[in-house]
C-alpha cells in the first residue's frame, strides 16, 4: 500500500468529514436556524421554544381572529406564508426533533433525546475524526447519523426515492443535498473500515509499542 492511499487519502477524507460535522454539529447544538411557519407551530405544540420576530407576531383580537392568521370554521389555524426576514427561528437541534416527530409521532420524549444525541455525535465525532482519535468508532457513528439524515430529508420530506432518478437534477438543491449526504456517509464508512491513516493519533498509538524488546536467546 503506497503513501497516497494509506496516508493522504484518509487524511483528506477526515478533513472533509470533520469540516462538515463540526460546522453542522455546532449549528445544531448552539446556533439558531430559520424554519417554516408550519414547523414553528409544530414545535410549539411540542412545548419547544421558538423565537418569532416582533414584526411577525400575530395580534389576536377579542373575537379570536389573528391578524394574518385567520381561524378556520373548525378552529384550526390557516398558516400564511411569511418572508424570510421575519421567519421564526429555533435551535438547530429542534428542527431535527420536528423531523423525527413528523415521521414517528409515537417517539414522545425519545425524539429530543435522539435529536440531541445526533447533534452531539456530529460535534464530538467531527473533533475525533479531525485529530484521528477513535476514528473507526467515530466514523461509524457519523455514517449512521448521515444515513438517518438522508432518509428523513431526502425520502420522508422530499420523497426522492419514490421519484424517477432522472428527475432528481430538476431540483438542484435537493439533488446536491442527497448526494452530499451519500458522499459524506461513504467517506465515513471508508474510514470506519480502513482506519484514519498514517497522520493520526490512532496510528501513532498503534505503532508506538517499543520494538527493541530483546528476543529470547537461542540455545
Amino acid at each position: 500500500m503506497n503513501f497516497a492511499s494509506s496516508t493522504i487519502m484518509p487524511l483528506l477524507a477526515r478533513l472533509i468529514i470533520a469540516s462538515a460535522m463540526l460546522t453542522s454539529g455546532w449549528l445544531n447544538c448552539f446556533g439558531q436556524v430559520q424554519i417554516r411557519e408550519v414547523v414553528a407551530h409544530g414545535l410549539q405544540e411540542m412545548k419547544i421554544s421558538v423565537h418569532f420576530p416582533t414584526d411577525s407576531m400575530p395580534n389576536v383580537s377579542e373575537a379570536g381572529e389573528a391578524e394574518g392568521v385567520p381561524i378556520g370554521d373548525e378552529g384550526t389555524e390557516q398558516l400564511t406564508p411569511i418572508s424570510p426576514s421575519t421567519a421564526p427561528t429555533t435551535k438547530g437541534v429542534h428542527r431535527i426533533t420536528w423531523l423525527l416527530h413528523s415521521k414517528w409521532p409515537t417517539l414522545g420524549g425519545w425524539g429530543p433525546f435522539i435529536a440531541w444525541s445526533a447533534a452531539i455525535a456530529q460535534l464530538l465525532g467531527g473533533i475525533l475524526i479531525l485529530v484521528g482519535l477513535y476514528t473507526r468508532f467515530a466514523s461509524l457513528c457519523i455514517a449512521i447519523v448521515l444515513g438517518f439524515a438522508v432518509y428523513l430529508v431526502s425520502q420522508h420530506i422530499h420523497g426522492m426515492f419514490t421519484m424517477n432518478p432522472f428527475d432528481w437534477p430538476l431540483d438542484s438543491h435537493r439533488f446536491i443535498q442527497l448526494f452530499a449526504g451519500l458522499a459524506l456517509g461513504t467517506l465515513a464508512l471508508g474510514l470506519a473500515f480502513g482506519g484514519a491513516g498514517g497522520l493520526s493519533i490512532d496510528y501513532r498509538h498503534r505503532t508506538g509499542v517499543p520494538q527493541d524488546k530483546k528476543q529470547p536467546s537461542e540455545k
